[in-house]
């Protein structure tokens, strides 16, 4: 009996440090409009010169606010990105702001976006939680 026991404390306490240890997944947090749209304000030039920068095939614009990490990863993909992207849907031509989310150590700007041949274009910028330059670290796109 007291092997039993001895058997299912081991279990229970073994159970409790596996779940001590497991990564936390949470879900991401949508600001309040109108702590989305103060945030929107601090990084829109930032986004806008971004989308601009890549309609015009101008690295140096599209690309003046990223984060090392990502201009590393997208130096010798530009021309691949703009292929895939504005060739096919053509000038990216407005945004706005569909609303901003924490994830994680992230802030995410989530805007619709209108190109010549596409106008119901998502994008979503990612930007560091703490980053005060506000750098782009990531952004993706949703085109439907």
């Amino acid at each position: 009996m007291n092997k039993n026991l001895a058997l299912t404390v081991m279990i229970f306490l073994t159970t409790l440090t596996l779940a001590a240890c497991a990564p936390r997944v949470t879900s991401p947090t949508i600001l309040s409009p109108e702590e989305g749209a103060a945030y929107a304000a601090e990084v829109d030039e930032i986004v806008e010169n971004m989308l601009v920068g890549l309609s015009n095939k101008d690295w140096a614009m599209y690309s003046r606010d990223f984060h090392k990490a990502l201009l590393t990863e997208m130096e010798g993909n530009f021309q691949e990105e703009y292929d895939e992207t504005i060739a096919v849907y053509g000038a990216y031509q407005s945004k706005t702001l569909d609303h901003v989310e924490t994830r994680g150590k992230q802030q995410v700007t989530i805007y619709h976006a209108v190109f010549e041949n596409n106008p119901n274009v998502t994008i979503s910028v990612y930007f560091g939680i703490n980053d005060r330059a506000h750098l782009i670290q990531g952004y993706a796109t949703d085109f439907k």
